[in-house]
């Protein structure tokens, strides 16, 4: 899905460049914060379609920075990246409602069908049912 905006919470420099390359090869744009700060003022700025997002960013929690970021846009798909598996850490982030949990060194392959899949999802239109007019028999 060409020029979606994705948004990069990260605060590691090469893992920064890696996803920021890899989207805008991709045809996708991009906006980085490497602080929740930076991030909350980027969402409530710009129109984001999409956010991946590391498990703790300048030493503060994924999942306070994730809180925050759903208030201003409640439906906004997130991918988490973290550094190792442990289900403690993937379960908290499902429950707050990170759509995948993707731990590094990471698929670029795999980062961008599921980047994919979730745009897909949220900019499907509604299936519109035609509904016939009610009647109570022939008179």
């Amino acid at each position: 899905m060409p020029s979606a905006r994705i948004l990069i919470v990260e605060d590691e420099r090469q893992t920064v460049d890696t996803l920021r390359d890899l989207f805008e090869q991709n045809g996708y744009e991009t906006e980085v914060a490497l602080s929740k700060q930076v991030a909350l003022t980027i969402l409530q700025e710009r129109k984001m379609d999409l956010a991946i997002m590391s498990t703790t960013v300048q030493e503060i929690s994924g999942i306070e920075i994730l809180h925050e970021m759903r208030k201003i846009i409640p439906n906004i798909p997130v991918i988490v990246i973290g550094n190792q598996k442990s289900k403690r850490i993937e379960s908290s982030f499902m429950k707050t409602g990170s759509a995948i949990f993707v731990v590094k060194p990471f698929e670029p392959l795999f980062v961008l069908q599921m980047i994919d899949k979730l745009l897909k999802a949220r900019f499907a239109s509604p299936v519109i049912k035609k509904i016939k007019p009610y009647s109570k028999g022939k008179k």
